[in-house]
C-alpha cells in the first residue's frame, strides 16, 4: 500500500504532532496533503490576523478550516463584509483602527458572534451596531472614539447576555450612577475590567456598591452585583476608598495593575480590600507596593498568585507562604536582588505547587533543579526563555525530566500574548 493511501484519519493523527511550520511545509507537498492539513480539527483554536483585501482562494481556505476567530487590522467595511460572507459562523472578532463609523453595522449579520473586541476605532454608530449583537457574551471597548459615555452605556446595557465586559478608556470616566445602571442591567456579568486614570479623580466610597447597598459605610452590603472577577488597570491610590469593595465580597478573582511602583504604606488600599474578600481564589498584582505591605493580608482561600515587577524580599515571601499554604499556581516575576534565595525556598514555602512561572536569567541551574522537591509540580514556565531554547534551558529541561520525582515536570517557555485581547493588561 502506498503511504498516501493510508486512511485519512491516520494521516490527520500523524499531522497533529507537527508544528505549524511543518504543517505548512507538508501542505505544499501535494494536493492530497493540502486538503488534509486544511482539516478543521487542526484550526479550531487558531486566530487569523487579517490586514488587507484577499482573493477568493484565501477565503476558501479559511472556510474549509472553519476559522472561528479573526483579528482585523485597519478595519474597513469591505473586509468585514468578506468575513460575513465567507465565515458566517465566526464567533470571535477583534477590530483595530477602524476609521469608518458605519463599518460595524456589518457585524449584525454574524449570528454566531460571541466575543467582540474594538480597539482604537471610530464608532459614530456604536448603539445601532451593538443592538444587533445581543448574543454577545464578551465585549471589550478599548479607546473607542466619537462615542459619548451616554451612548456607550445605552448600547452596552442592551447586551443582557454579557458575562465579560472590558471598558478601557481612562479619558472618558464612567460616572457612578451610569456604572451602577449598566451593571444592574447585565444580570449575567461575571468579569469586569476597568481602566482608571487621573480623570477619574477620587471616587466615592460606594462607587462599586449597588444602589440598594448605599448608606451602609463600613458594612458589607447584602445586595451585591454578581461579579466574580474584577480587573483594575492603570490604578493609583487614593482613587478608590478602603471600603470600595464592600459590595464585592463575592469576588473570586482580583487583578490590580498599578500605574507605577509605590512606597507609602499609609496609602495602600489593597490591604483593606483583601480583608473583605473571603472567597478569593486568584490574585494578580503588577507594580504597586512592596509585597511586605500586604503579604499578611492575602486571604487563605487564594490558590493562584501572580506578581509582576513587584518589590519583594525573602521574608515577605515566607509570610505569604504562611497565609496561603494551599497555593497551587505561582507566577513569580519580582523586583528582587535575591531571587535565587526565594526560588531555593519555594519547595518549603509553597509545598503544594503544581505550576510555577519564574525567570531563568541569573538563576543557577542548581536552584531550579531543587524544585524537584516539589512532589506535585507539573509545569515549570521560564518567563524569559526564547522560543528556540538555549543550550542552558535544554540542559535544565533534560535534567528535570530525568529526575526521580513522582510527577513528570514539563518545562515550557513563556507563551506569546493573546492577539485577540487589547494591550492594556499584562496577564
Amino acid at each position: 500500500m502506498s503511504p498516501i493511501q493510508l486512511p485519512e484519519e491516520i494521516w490527520i493523527r500523524v499531522f497533529g504532532y507537527l508544528s505549524d511550520r511543518d504543517k505548512f511545509n507538508v501542505r505544499l507537498s501535494c494536493k492530497y496533503f493540502k486538503g488534509l492539513i486544511d482539516h478543521r480539527s487542526f484550526w479550531k483554536d487558531s486566530v487569523i490576523v487579517l490586514q488587507t483585501f484577499y482573493d477568493c482562494d484565501f477565503w476558501k481556505t479559511l472556510s474549509r478550516r472553519k476559522i472561528r476567530s479573526v483579528v482585523v487590522q485597519k478595519t474597513t467595511a469591505k473586509l468585514l463584509q468578506q468575513i460575513a460572507t465567507w465565515l458566517p459562523w465566526i464567533s470571535s472578532v477583534t477590530l483595530m483602527q477602524c476609521g469608518d463609523g458605519t463599518a460595524l453595522v456589518t457585524l449584525g449579520t454574524l449570528k454566531h458572534l460571541k466575543r467582540l473586541v474594538i480597539r482604537q476605532c471610530c464608532c459614530r454608530s456604536l448603539t445601532s451596531s451593538l443592538l444587533s449583537l445581543r448574543r454577545l457574551t464578551q465585549l471589550c471597548l478599548c479607546d473607542v472614539q466619537k462615542s459619548s459615555i451616554s451612548e456607550i452605556i445605552a448600547a452596552v446595557s442592551q447586551l443582557v447576555n454579557l458575562t465579560s465586559l472590558h471598558y478601557h478608556d481612562d479619558k472618558n470616566p464612567l460616572p457612578k450612577t451610569a456604572l451602577r445602571g449598566m451593571l444592574r442591567s447585565l444580570p449575567n456579568l461575571k468579569h469586569f475590567s476597568l481602566k482608571l486614570g487621573p480623570k477619574y479623580g477620587i471616587l466615592p466610597d460606594n462607587y462599586f456598591w449597588p444602589s440598594k447597598a448605599c448608606g451602609y459605610p463600613g458594612v458589607t452590603p447584602t445586595a451585591e452585583f454578581g461579579l466574580s472577577s474584577l480587573e483594575l488597570l492603570n490604578y493609583e491610590d487614593p482613587c478608590l476608598s478602603p471600603v470600595a469593595f464592600n459590595g464585592l465580597s463575592s469576588l473570586t478573582k482580583l487583578t490590580v495593575h498599578y500605574r507605577q511602583s509605590l512606597e507609602n504604606p499609609n496609602l495602600c488600599r489593597l490591604t483593606n480590600w483583601l480583608q473583605g474578600l473571603c472567597v478569593l481564589s486568584e490574585l494578580n498584582i503588577s507594580l504597586g507596593y512592596p509585597l511586605s505591605i500586604y503579604a499578611d493580608s492575602v486571604p487563605r482561600t487564594v490558590q493562584r498568585l501572580s506578581f509582576m515587577d513587584v518589590k519583594a524580599d525573602l521574608q515577605s515571601v515566607r509570610i505569604l507562604g504562611e497565609q496561603v499554604p494551599d497555593l497551587l499556581h505561582l507566577h513569580l516575576d519580582l523586583c528582587c536582588y535575591h531571587i535565587s534565595d526565594i526560588i531555593t525556598e519555594v519547595p518549603q514555602i509553597f509545598p503544594n505547587l503544581e505550576i510555577l512561572k519564574a525567570r531563568h536569567h541569573n538563576v543557577p541551574e542548581s536552584v531550579f533543579l531543587g524544585l524537584q522537591r516539589l512532589p506535585r509540580l507539573k509545569q515549570l514556565v521560564l518567563l524569559d526563555a526564547p522560543k528556540d531554547l538555549s543550550p542552558a534551558v535544554l540542559s535544565l529541561t533534560q535534567k528535570l525530566k530525568n529526575s526521580q520525582t513522582n510527577n513528570s515536570i514539563h518545562v515550557l517557555h513563556s507563551s506569546s500574548k493573546d492577539q485577540t485581547t487589547c494591550s492594556c493588561g499584562f496577564y
